[in-house]
This record gives structure tokens, sequence and C-alpha cells, in this order.
């Protein structure tokens, strides 16, 4: 069936691209297929190698999620990192988890095989922001595809005075690609390791001569088993654009994401441990990585999300611009989840460990709002020029768990032995328990920033954010008996951020800033309340250079964060409630370094290294002060490299080999044990090649060339889901 599904997707984008190749009634001039500017000012030409205006380029010149205005990275007085799409390309990274491994102190914390997390400067934040809209991370859906991504942008530090509830160590930001003024259109087939085919379609163009209204289509179709026993997952993301410019000063965009499928959950690996016995004992558990405990078909039902909205701009005259985005995000995600709990270390031996587990049929109905509305200025005052943002955001979540659970009628399992559980049969017994469960949250804020170029090359950046947040929960139990419970809470704050920057060189940025962080926790205590208000305060220095004519840039930077009012999750089905337990206050204090750009102008690198020092400063628990945070390698780093010869017979291909490392991490706050550390080496190999004005390109990548075993943080949870082996990944893409 998969088969005949695939030929057809094939045979209907070819049939695309041949209608539009018809309609090309000129040749084509050489364009940035994937640039983030859009619409009739898109830059067309060639550029030198690794310069501003090369599309190829790893190095971003200018960042807008620091500062939500369009400030040049070395102004800016913020660590921010861009990994841009060519890099993305390169390691044919497909969910953006696979874009951040490239930035320093970003560790990705999986969720069960879903859209999982990541702990930025030891911090964990779930949610991350797309071209400006906050996605909520409440109902776990697959990660997030890369076949309408731009750029994927890293803003460290306190990110709440611009973007609300968000955690201190930073946010993670996603640049989709926008409508292009010049036709285009691309063709890409992957297939990879345990059957992974993958077919992407990305189209763009005008829809009229005077070319003020643009339109853009990516699509992506994914079929892959895993190297998991039993796990396979299937969906289809489509993503339409439609830009109306009736002039130069105003743009409307109009945006739809659809996603539909199959993705299945991930038990992992359930870990060995005890408080009993020596650390060294505990380990996760000494199984093949392949192995899982849950169910063959845990991609048993379709989930779906509809996202649509716009985003309206327009420019008063040359200093003056008016911005507003409109979200609404729907979901319906029926997931079938089951518990594998951690085994009694007293009740294994080398023969049999028995693995409790429970199951949970969730039928959740989420809705997500988020709405802002923000003015940007330039003008001059005493000699002194100024550029204000004055802003206000909204944002609104409800969801709607319907959900029953079978306990004493579900099968054990055996580490060393599993059996599988057939989900058909529980999602139609007779269940053992049935509740509904309603969680609402609400808030917004009115924030203002006003960046202030100084004498003596010294810019200052000021703001401050008001916000005004309520959480509230209502539970109800039909059987085995009924009750019923409620409980809400409201918090505001208002919280300031102060930043100097000094460029005493063009080459050269010298900065520091201090920002206070304010947040509404995910979840609920396990009392079922809402959790108080995180907060956050945070000192950071650094120093920015750009070398060989600005086509290499990197940033070296200290931090201190402390964070109070700490929510860590709780182990087991409580996870899927977003259940968690304050743990007091931790701090995270460290050094990271960042590179990328040009080197030569056949070589270009993107590489990281981090030390952070993340401890438990206060724990209202009792006995966990000055342990490890969990989910934190005390070192980290990263380097990727291309080589692209620009000599015969070497010109069109490209040669790219590069490594991620991970010290030793802590499981738990309790410091359990610590997973191993690990270091694992990926290959590129590409050629490219044009037939008939249309650019070919064949590559093969490698992953995890040494076939290492490792394990992924477990994002707290008390199973581990481990790192895949080996695997390649051929792909064909046709432009034109």
């Amino acid at each position: 069936m998969f088969r005949t599904l695939l030929q057809s997707g094939a045979s209907a984008g070819a049939l695309m691209l041949a209608l539009a190749s018809a309609q090309a009634q000129e040749a084509l001039p050489e364009i940035d297929i994937a640039a983030a500017g859009g619409g009739r000012g898109a830059s067309t030409g060639p550029a030198a190698k690794g310069s501003q205006k090369d599309p190829s380029a790893y190095k971003v010149w200018n960042a807008s999620s620091g500062t939500k205005t369009d400030t040049p990275i070395m102004d800016t007085p913020i660590n921010i990192q861009v990994v841009p799409r060519q890099v993305l390309d390169d390691q044919q990274a497909v969910v953006i988890e696979e874009a951040t491994r490239n930035v320093s102190n970003v560790f990705v914390a999986p969720y069960n095989g879903f859209q999982g997390g990541w702990n930025i400067r030891g911090f964990l934040e779930y949610a991350y922001y797309q071209d400006g809209v906050r996605v909520n991370p409440f109902t776990p859906l697959p990660p997030r595809d890369t076949v309408d991504v731009q750029q994927v942008e890293v803003v460290k530090g306190p990110s709440s005075i611009l973007y609300g509830r968000m955690q201190p160590g930073g946010l993670v930001e996603v640049t989709t690609k926008k409508p292009q003024a010049e036709p285009h259109y691309e063709m890409q087939q992957l297939i990879g390791s345990y059957n992974e085919y993958r077919t992407t379609l990305s189209m763009t163009g005008p829809l009229n001569e005077d070319k003020t209204l643009l339109y853009r289509l990516d699509a992506a179709y994914q079929n892959a088993d895993s190297f998991r026993e039993g796990l396979h997952n299937n969906h289809i993301y489509v993503a339409p654009k439609i830009t109306f410019e009736p002039t130069q000063d105003t743009s409307a965009t109009v945006y739809l994401q659809f996603y539909r499928g199959r993705d299945a959950q991930d038990t992992g690996i359930p870990g060995i441990y005890s408080s009993g016995v020596p650390k060294s004992w505990n380990s996760v558990g000494a199984v093949p990585r392949s192995r899982t405990f849950g169910s063959y078909d845990a991609a048993l039902l379709t989930k779906s999300e509809f996202r649509f909205g716009y985003h309206f701009s327009h420019a008063f005259d040359s200093d003056w611009k008016i911005v507003h985005r409109l979200d609404i995000d729907l979901r319906d995600v029926p997931n079938p989840w089951v518990d594998v709990y951690n085994p009694d270390p007293a009740n294994c031996s080398p023969a049999s460990c028995p693995l409790a587990r429970d199951f949970y049929m969730f039928n959740v109905q989420e809705q997500n709002y988020f709405t802002s509305l923000e003015l940007t200025g330039h003008f001059d005052t005493f000699g002194l020029a100024h550029t204000l943002l004055v802003g206000a955001d909204g944002y609104k979540t409800n969801d709607d768990y319907n959900w029953t659970a079978n306990f004493s009628g579900v099968p054990s399992t055996d580490l060393y032995s599993p059996t599988r559980m057939d989900l058909r049969r529980f999602a139609t017994a007779a269940a053992e328990w049935a509740e509904h469960d309603i969680y609402r949250e609400s808030w917004y804020g009115v924030y203002m920033q006003d960046q202030v170029k100084l004498p003596f090359d010294f810019q200052l950046l000021t703001g401050f954010r008001y916000d005004s947040a309520r959480n509230s929960t209502a539970f109800t139990s039909f059987y085995p008996a009924y009750s019923s419970s409620s409980s809400s809470l409201a918090a505001d704050a208002v919280k300031p951020r102060v930043a100097l920057l000094w460029r005493p060189l063009p080459q050269l940025s010298l900065y520091g800033n201090y920002v206070e962080g304010f947040g509404m926790s995910n979840g609920v205590s396990t009392s079922l309340t809402p959790l108080p208000p995180e907060q956050a305060r945070q000192w950071e220095g650094g120093a920015k250079v750009e070398l060989l004519d600005g086509r290499l840039s990197a940033t070296a930077s200290y931090f201190d964060i402390v964070k109070s009012n700490v929510r860590s999750p709780v182990l087991g089905a409580g996870q899927a409630f977003g259940v968690s337990e304050v743990s007091g206050a931790v701090r995270n204090s460290g050094v990271e370094f960042d590179v990328q750009g040009q080197v030569t102008p056949e070589l270009k690198i993107i590489g990281s290294y981090a030390n952070i020092d993340s401890r438990i400063i206060s724990d209202i628990q009792g006995g966990k002060v000055g342990n490890h945070w969990w989910g934190v390698p005390r070192n980290a780093g990263s380097l990727w490299a291309v080589y692209e010869p620009d000599f015969e017979p070497l010109r069109g291909f490209a040669f790219g080999a590069g490594f991620v490392a991970r010290g030793t991490m802590e499981v738990d706050k309790a410091n359990s044990f610590a997973l191993p550390a690990y270091t694992v080496v990926d290959l590129m190999g590409r050629y490219s090649l044009e037939v008939e004005k249309r650019k070919i390109t064949f590559q093969l990548n490698v992953k995890n060339l040494g076939d290492v075993t490792y394990y992924t943080t477990s994002g707290g949870t008390a199973n581990f889901i481990p790192g895949a082996p080996r695997t390649f990944r051929g792909s064909v893409k046709v432009e034109f």
C-alpha cells in the first residue's frame, strides 16, 4: 500500500512540476529560493561566497528574535544564534530538533517520541515561537517538520520581556519561508534507513502580472519505520501562504498549516536504580537499544492539527511601522498512552526483571489563540538615535481531556523478554477509570523597549513588560466514583531588562545585560492545583567578533541565572497531564562559544562549545541542595564543516563532516545516576549539476558513523530514549 501511495505522490509532484515548467516562457535567473525576505524586493544574481547576499552562507547578519526589530546581530546586546537553511539542507535535518544541536547550551529533551523540548542554559522549555507566534506544547504532536523552515534562531537568557511566559534559559524561534516574486519550484525524494521515505514539494511565485499577489506552497509526506522495534509513523504536512503587497509600505500574509498522521509513542528503555545502593550500580537497563516495551500498534489513531492566521504590516513613513499578528491553532489528538514503570531492583535477576504497565486512552481537543500588536519607530532626541518598540500581546489556550484508564487488567512485561500489548483490546475494553479534565490558561502583556545609540559607539537597550496571567483547572471523575474539583491561580508582574553594548571596532562588540523573567508554569501539582509562577534573573556578559570581511562570526559569553519556584516533572502517567512538582531554586552559570561562517571561499563551518555548572541551591522538599540539575551536561560541543571545491574535476561536489559531543548528565534531581558521555560523527557527500536549466542535486548523509550507543536526556521521565544507530539518508532534489 505504501508503495502505491509513494508512486501516487511522486507522480502528482512530477505533474505539478511539469505544469509549472510549461508555464515558464523564458530562462529564470538564479534566485534565493528559500530567502527569508520575499516580495518584489527579492534579490537575484550571483554573490560572493559567504557574503550577505549568498543564499548558501552559514552566517546570518540580522535577526529580529532578540529585540523584535530588524537589528544587526553585532549591535544586539544579547546572545543570539541562527541556524540558516543551508545548514539544515547540508545535514538533511527534517525536524527542528536536528537543527538546534548546532548551538551551544541547547540540548534536546525528547518526549516519548513526540515534539520534545530543549534544555537551554540548563532550563527546560517545551514551547517555541514561529514567526513571532507562540506554539503551545501542552498536547503532544510529532516533531516540527522543516520543509517550510527558513532558519532556526535561539535567543539566550530570559526572553519573557518580549514574549511573555518563557523559561529563563532562552527560546527557540522558527522563521518560515516567504512567498517570492520570482517563480521557483523544487521537489525532493529522500530514502533512508529503516524504510524512511520522505517526499517534499515547494512552489512559489506571483499570482498576477504586477506581482502584488504572491503565493507559496510547501508540503511533505513521510512514511518510516524505526530502529525501535514495532514503531512506525506516517504523516502529511501542508503549508500554503498568500502575500498581498499593494504598495511597498503595506503587506498582508495569510497562512495555513495542516498536519494529519499517525505517529507512535516511544516508551523508551527503563532505568534500574535505587537510592539504597551505590550510585555506580544504577543505570539504564542493559538491553538492545532497539527494544520496546509498549505496543506495536502505538500509532493506532490519527492525529490532526489545523493552524491558520495572518501577519499584517504597514509603514506610515520611513520611521514608523505597525505590525499585527493573529494565529489560531486547533488540535484533535486521540492518543493511546502506555506507561512502563521502572522495575524494583530487588525483583530483578540476570534472567528476569518484571515491568508493570498501565494503559490510558486520551481524547484531547485543544484550541490556542494568539494575537499581538506592535509599533516600531525611529526618532532622535538631543542627538541620540532611538528605535522604540511598543507592543501588546495576548494568548489563550483551552484543553479538554476525556480519558479512560486500565490498571489491574494490563499485563506486565519483562525487561529481558518483553511481550507486546494489544492496544485495540484496551481501547475498547471496559475502563477502570473515566475522567474529564479541563485546563485553561490565558495571559496578556504590554511591553516597551528602547534601543539608543550613545556617543563613543555605545548602544543602550532598556525595556520592561507587564504580564497578567491566569490558570484554571477542573477535574470530573465519572468512574469508579463521581467526584469533581476545580482551582485557579492568577498572578501579575512587571519585569525589566537593561543591556549595554560597546562597539569600539566594526569587527568587535562587547556587551552585558541584566534581565528578569516571569512565567506561569505549565501543568499542575500532584494535588491537582496550579503551580505558583516561576521567576528568574540573569546577568550576562560577552563579546562578538566578525572576521574575514564579515564572512565569519563568533560569540563568547558568560552567564549566571537563578530561577525560583522551579518545577520538575513527576514520573508515570502524570506527565501526560503536565503534573509537576516545585523543587525550589536552581542556579545555572557557565560559558559558551559559537562560531559560524565562511573560513575560505571553499570551506564553511558552524560550531559550538559550552561549559555549565547547574545546581540546586534550595529545595523545599529537602535533601537535594548542591545536587546537579538533571539533563544538563557539564561540557558539550559540536562542529560541522563543508568543503566545496571550486576546481575541475571536483566542481559541483561538496563534502561535509562533523561531530556532536555531550558530557555526562544526571537523570533526575536526586542524581540517581548519570547518563554516559558520548560523541557521534556525521558525514555528507553532495553533487549538483544543471540539466536543461534544472538544477539536480544528489546527496548522501551518514549519521552516527561509529554506530555509538548513547541516550539523550530523559526529559525527567523514568525511561530513556536511545539515540539512533548508524543511519543513511540519500536524496535527489530537482529545482528550476
